[in-house]
């Protein structure tokens, strides 16, 4: 009895930590989705289609897809600390 009391209090205690680890990996933008899209465009003039973040050279970005007026697609990594282009793809 003792040994399914330990087990069930670990298991609990093993998931809260997941738990709490994962919501501390995720990125916090100081800049808007909106605002991203705003200076990506500014760099390649289209359309944006979507916006995401993820963890592109080093850095959490916001990568804003961009089809452009020749109908090509182009990424633009914005960072979402500083708002400063770090790339395009």
């Amino acid at each position: 009895m003792k040994v399914t009391i330990c087990a069930g209090l670990l298991a609990v205690l093993l998931a809260s930590t997941m738990a709490a680890g994962q919501a501390q990996q995720q990125p916090v933008a100081k800049i808007t989705a909106e605002q991203a899209t705003k200076i990506a465009l500014e760099r390649i003039p289209g359309k944006a289609t979507s916006v995401t973040i993820e963890r592109k050279l080093g850095k959490n970005v916001y990568v804003v897809e961009i089809q452009t007026a020749n109908g090509g697609e182009k990424d633009v990594f914005v960072d979402i600390e500083s708002g400063r282009i770090v790339g395009t793809d």
